[in-house]
């Protein structure tokens, strides 16, 4: 494996979940998610799991979690960022999916990040880790209007490890 990727939504503040939940409705984030990450490993917390409450089709769900005796009948358990990374063996682009402490172990190691920018700020209780985004370089921006299927102005941001 010589790519890791990072995928993630954010609010300009930063707010990425409330609840366990996405604290907005971007039908058109949901399916750059699933056209980015369908036939590659996708890296997640066990309570990000839990929040999604099934397995995604057409990927391999890596779970990250302390619990060692924790089984998922489908998935592919780590009790270390590293061991989740080791697990996705010859994927060429596995992406990291979140939560918050999984993004913020995973970052060292990520060298691509495509984040859905949602143009508000929004009550939330898990907020992005921090990233120095002087360590990266934008290469890809698209901006929209909020419509009857996504709730805020948003843009797909692509950036590569500087």
């Amino acid at each position: 494996m010589n790519k890791l990727a990072m995928i993630v939504a954010a609010a300009e503040n930063e707010v990425i979940g409330i609840n366990g939940d996405l604290p907005w409705q971007l039908s058109a984030d949901l399916r750059r998610f699933k056209r980015l990450t369908m036939g590659h490993h996708i890296i997640m917390g066990r309570k990000t799991f839990d929040s999604i409450g099934r397995l995604l089709p057409g990927r391999t769900t890596v779970i990250v979690t302390r619990q060692s005796d924790f089984v998922c009948d489908g998935a592919l358990i780590a009790n270390s960022i590293e061991e989740a990374i080791a697990l996705c063996g010859e994927d060429d682009l596995p992406f990291v999916t979140g939560g918050a402490e999984i993004y913020r172990l995973a970052i060292p190691f990520v060298n691509e990040i495509h984040l859905t920018r949602v143009h508000t700020e929004i009550d939330g209780d898990t907020k992005l880790p921090e990233i120095e985004w002087n360590d990266w370089t934008l290469v890809e921006e698209s901006s929209f209007q909020k419509d009857e299927k996504n709730s805020f102005d948003y843009s797909f941001q692509t950036f590569t490890r500087s």
